[in-house]
């Protein structure tokens, strides 16, 4: 399998719909996809269950059924009920984020899949268990990075910050994705963002979304598959 790490610069920044724009994309070019969510937190009851939106927005992305809880585990076995993070959420519950099950669970993709998108849980120094960040479950899994900045006011600091962390852990930045997740965006302010980000990472590709548009780069077409990066020396334990 190949393999890309999605994460972000904050929380509610539009990774999950990102991500299912990647793999929507490879889909449609004939590629076998499948995604793994490594945690979970914050579900909502409908219609009698407990769903969470983001897997069952990843798994619409692929084309499988979100009611079969075999595949909903397949996506993310650890989910938990509260809107925190995942190891304060897990602790309200009385149990705990089982660091083995995050690094270990992709793998379940082995057979059906060519492609895996690993989605993290909220910026990349989130934590998501008593031990490990987000960061730290993409050095484990030796996968290369996609970040997701919401495009305002300061994201220009935040994404190079997020960058420079990336790149201190031995992380491996493949693109960013400046995502307009406000309608009202001043559109002096969304250019200038697009136009520091490209001069101050010049090797990093940079993609971007319009208010409930699609994703789009300013420069060249983007192979979304050139992403991703097979474990060829497996994880990192």
């Amino acid at each position: 399998m190949k393999t890309l790490f999605v994460s972000g610069t904050d929380t509610e920044v539009g990774k999950t719909w990102v991500s299912c724009q990647i793999l929507e994309e490879l889909r449609k070019n004939g590629h076998r996809v499948g995604v793994w969510k490594p945690v979970c937190s914050g579900a909502i009851e409908q219609d009698g269950r407990l769903v969470w939106e983001d897997i069952e927005r990843l798994a619409a992305a692929i084309g499988v059924d979100s009611n079969d809880p075999e595949l909903v585990n397949r996506i993310c076995s650890q989910r938990f009920m509260a809107p925190m993070a995942p190891n304060i959420a897990a602790q309200l519950e009385g149990s705990e984020v089982l660091d083995n099950a995050l690094i270990r669970g992709f793998e379940a993709w082995e057979d059906d899949a060519d492609f895996v998108l690993v989605e993290g849980a909220g910026g990349l120094l989130s934590p998501v268990s008593d031990r490990l960040l987000v960061a730290d479950l993409a050095l484990k899994l030796n996968a290369p990075l996609l970040l997701v900045a919401e495009n305002r006011l300061g994201t220009v600091h935040q994404t190079l910050a997020t960058v420079e962390a990336a790149k201190n852990r031995g992380l491996s930045v493949v693109a960013v994705v400046l995502n307009q997740v406000a309608g009202d965006l001043d559109p002096i302010l969304r250019k200038a963002n697009e136009n520091e980000l490209q001069r101050l990472l010049p090797g990093i590709h940079l993609l971007l979304v319009s208010h409930a548009g699609a994703l789009a780069s300013p420069s060249q077409p983007v192979e979304y598959a050139s992403w991703f990066r097979a474990v060829e020396d497996g994880l990192n334990l």
